[in-house]
C-alpha cells in the first residue's frame, strides 16, 4: 500500500524556502548596513582629510574672518569660501588669492562652508527654505551626521572631490567625495 505524500512535500517546500528568502533578506540587509557603515567611516572625518581642513582653517584665521562671521544671520546660516572671494584677503593681499587657488586645486576643494556650530537648522531641507545646499545631497548627508550641541562658534566644513586615479575632479568625472570639518573660534 503507497501513501500520498504529495501536500506534505508541497508544504515543507515552501517552508523552507520561505525560511531561506528570510536569511537571505537579513544577510542582505547586514551587508548593506556594512557597506554604508564603512563609506560612511571612509569618507566621512578621515585623517587625512581633517588634517588638511585643520590647516585650511589655521590658514582661513590668519586672515580677519570677523566680516564673513557676521554675515551668518537668522536668514543667511552659513557663508560660501571661494577661491577669488574678494572680501577674504582684501586689496593689499593679491597673492594671497593666487596662493589660495592653488591651495583649492592641490587640496581638491569643491566646496568650504562656514556656519554656527549647530547646523541642525540648516541640514533641515523641506522645501520652505531657500538654502541652495540642499542640492548637494551627499553634503547634506554628511551635515546630518554632525553633532549638534549647544557648543558655540562655528564650523568650517570642507567637501573634496578625487577621481578614482587621485586626481582633480572634473564635472564629467565619476567622483570619490570626502567631508570633514573643524571648530572655528568664536
Amino acid at each position: 500500500m503507497l501513501k500520498n505524500n504529495k501536500g506534505f512535500v508541497f508544504v515543507e517546500t515552501i517552508v523552507v524556502t520561505s525560511i531561506l528568502l528570510a536569511s537571505l533578506i537579513l544577510v542582505y540587509s547586514l551587508y548593506v548596513s556594512s557597506n554604508n557603515n564603512e563609506t560612511r567611516r571612509l569618507r566621512y572625518d578621515d585623517v587625512n582629510r581633517l588634517y588638511e581642513t585643520y590647516y585650511l582653517k589655521q590658514y582661513l584665521e590668519s586672515f580677519e574672518l570677523n566680516n564673513l562671521k557676521s554675515r551668518i544671520t537668522s536668514a543667511t546660516s552659513y557663508v560660501n569660501i571661494y577661491p577669488g572671494q574678494s572680501d577674504l584677503f582684501g586689496a593689499a593681499y593679491n597673492g594671497e588669492k593666487i596662493f589660495f587657488e592653488s591651495l583649492w586645486n592641490d587640496l581638491n576643494i569643491q566646496t568650504v562652508i562656514l556656519t554656527p556650530y549647530d547646523v541642525s537648522e540648516l541640514v533641515k531641507c523641506d522645501g520652505s527654505t531657500t538654502n541652495t545646499l540642499c542640492t548637494n545631497n551627499n553634503l547634506m548627508t554628511y551635515m546630518r551626521t554632525l553633532d549638534n550641541d549647544s557648543s558655540t562658534g562655528y564650523r568650517l566644513i570642507v567637501e573634496f572631490a578625487t577621481e578614482l586615479s587621485g586626481a582633480s575632479c572634473t564635472s564629467n568625472m565619476d567622483c570619490f567625495y570626502y567631508y570633514a570639518n573643524v571648530k572655528v573660534g568664536a
